[in-house]
């Protein structure tokens, strides 16, 4: 890389030329005379970028770039992928040191092909919980409190790996009492029922998702009272937990269901989310389609985690402006579940994979910490059963006897009934209807 570095320079674009004519002396003979003569030609002189520093540390090749004048970093950052290309690099990321200085790391061996078992939790953890492990081998850990996290990735790219991760991380805190898991599946309660032990309430309908939603505003609202004036940020305790909502399929709470459950809902979950950072609730939510109109409470999420996604532009939305040629989560193989795409404190980007949760892992775990305080929700009211058009027998939905309608008789109750002119409130000619 030392040796070859003005060459990749002018190859990657990094380096700017400019021509300058040079005039030369020497001595020139003339009928037998000696004397001075002159002579200018035109030369090109590059001005490259400084390369200040080359490390490796085991699979990692770190390049240390001082911009040339005229140059910023997000023209340094913009070259990483062809000198990555050039390098033979299976990955690489950029993390800005000064204004004038980028690290570029190139990974010159991809760790993350494997799939890798996740293993069971033991050690209780608020901060922050590992759900795997990041390209160059070290662990991947993820900040849970103070943080409203949103994953999103298309169908089969691995969110549930990223759930559990976090619920099952934070198992030992829940059986500790320090942690409070609270679960929304409206998938009919498919993904949280396998860890159902785990969670203090479960919401597998959307009156269910309303009445869970309005439990947690309740909490902000009491512990706001209590805070205001004392303290700035919550402490959990035994007596105060952590409360984490854990949301498997945002669209359909705030886009598939009805208006008025999708308008009430989407309102709970405003208020949550602006309020229960400083308060001790947190949101941890999973969803397939980043657009506006799907989730349209994307802007009030702390941090992002991109799955494979279906395009560029899901890309942009999900990480923000310009990420999708450092972060190409559309370009995550199908074979890679669990492999994403992450954006760090100080803005630099960065490969993750999380690890793997069977259904039977995550039975073990909600058996050895299941949780201490277990909440009802109100179930949802019995819809009647259609009647058949055509049909005379109707049936109630109670316990109630059958009774038979004859169409005559459906036929004098769609008649209005005739009174005597001393019962009316008023007549058809003076425009007011009958009572």
């Amino acid at each position: 890389m030392r040796k070859n570095w003005a060459h990749l320079s002018r190859e990657c674009g990094l380096s700017v030329s400019r021509t300058t004519k040079s005039r030369t002396f020497g001595l020139a003979p003339k009928e037998g005379s000696r004397f001075v003569a002159s002579q200018s030609q035109t030369v090109t002189v590059w001005s490259h970028p400084r390369l200040m520093d080359v490390t490796t540390a085991g699979s990692l090749l770190r390049l240390m770039i001082r911009t040339r004048t005229g140059q910023t970093v997000q023209d340094l950052e913009a070259a990483a992928a062809p000198l990555a290309a050039a390098a033979g690099a299976h990955a690489y990321r950029c993390v800005q040191m000064t204004p004038s200085v980028v690290e570029v790391v190139l990974v010159m061996q991809d760790s993350l092909t494997q799939a890798r078992p996740a293993e069971i939790p033991e050690a209780v953890y608020l901060n922050a919980v590992t759900l795997g492990r990041r390209q160059d081998g070290a662990p991947w850990h993820l900040t849970v409190t103070g943080r409203h996290t949103l994953v999103v990735g298309c169908s089969g790219s691995g969110k549930g790996s990223i759930f559990w991760g976090v619920c099952a991380g934070l198992a030992p805190a829940v059986r500790a009492g320090v942690v409070r898991l609270w679960g929304v599946d409206l998938k009919r309660g498919v993904e949280v029922g396998v860890g159902r032990g785990i969670f203090s309430a479960v919401a597998t309908n959307p009156i269910e998702a309303v009445a869970l939603l309005t439990r947690l505003l309740s909490v902000l609202e009491e512990r706001g009272n209590r805070m205001a004036g004392n303290i700035r940020l919550h402490q959990p305790t035994q007596a105060d937990p952590l409360h984490v909502l854990a949301i498997d399929e945002l669209a359909v709470l705030t886009a598939y269901t009805d208006a008025e459950t999708k308008k009430e809902a989407s309102r709970l979950l405003a208020e949550i989310l602006t309020q229960g950072r400083a308060l001790g609730v947190v949101v941890l939510a999973c969803v397939q389609d980043p657009r506006k109109e799907v989730v349209g409470l994307r802007g009030l999420f702390t941090q992002t985690i991109a799955l494979r996604l279906r395009s560029a532009e899901e890309t942009r939305m999900v990480l923000g402006d310009g990420m999708a040629a450092v972060a190409p989560a559309h370009r995550i193989s199908p074979a890679l579940p669990g492999t994403a795409w992450v954006v760090e404190e100080d803005g630099s980007t960065d490969r993750v994979r999380a690890d793997w949760w069977s259904d039977q892992l995550v039975r073990q775990v909600a058996a050895l910490h299941p949780s201490p305080v277990v909440e009802g929700l109100p179930v949802a009211p019995a819809q009647p059963a259609d009647i058949p058009v055509g049909s005379d027998d109707v049936t109630r939905a109670d316990s109630g006897p059958r009774v038979r309608a004859t169409p005559a008789s459906r036929q004098r109750k769609s008649r209005p009934h005739k009174t005597g002119s001393a019962s009316r409130k008023g007549s058809p000619s003076n425009g007011i209807g009958a009572a």
